[in-house]
């Protein structure tokens, strides 16, 4: 709450909040166009969704607008891949399997998400 009325405060009267994460399905990684399996992302989800509610619970801020769209990253090193989901990616883990395959992969490994992106502006 305490962050929310900070980004409150920083804004012009009226101000603009975006905010922009990923939704389900969960994140897939992919060799040329070849599925390898999804990060278990269930942990962030909850986290993304208590955010999201304090952001109206606070009163500081009304949805004005939303998009939902494709987010495309490429590993050209998948241990610098799986480096930056153990560092980088709180709430999100890989299944065993899946760690093993993007291992084995033939570089570059995709990442692909749906994201959302949502405009909210300061009351």
């Amino acid at each position: 709450m305490h962050a929310l009325r900070r980004i409150h405060q920083a804004l012009v009267p009226g101000g603009i909040l975006l905010d922009m994460h990923p939704v389900p399905p969960s994140t897939r990684a992919e060799v040329r166009g070849e599925r390898l399996g999804e990060f278990d992302d269930a942990e962030f989800q909850d986290l993304v969704g208590t955010a999201e509610a304090r952001i109206l619970e606070t009163g500081l801020f009304e949805q004005e607008a939303e998009t939902e769209f494709d987010w495309f990253e490429r590993y050209d090193d998948p241990t610098e891949l799986l480096a930056d989901v153990v560092e980088n990616w709180e709430g999100c883990s890989i299944p065993a399997d899946l760690e093993a395959r993007i291992r084995e992969a033939e570089p570059p490994v995709d990442i692909w998400e749906r994201v959302v992106l949502r405009r909210f502006r300061g009351l």
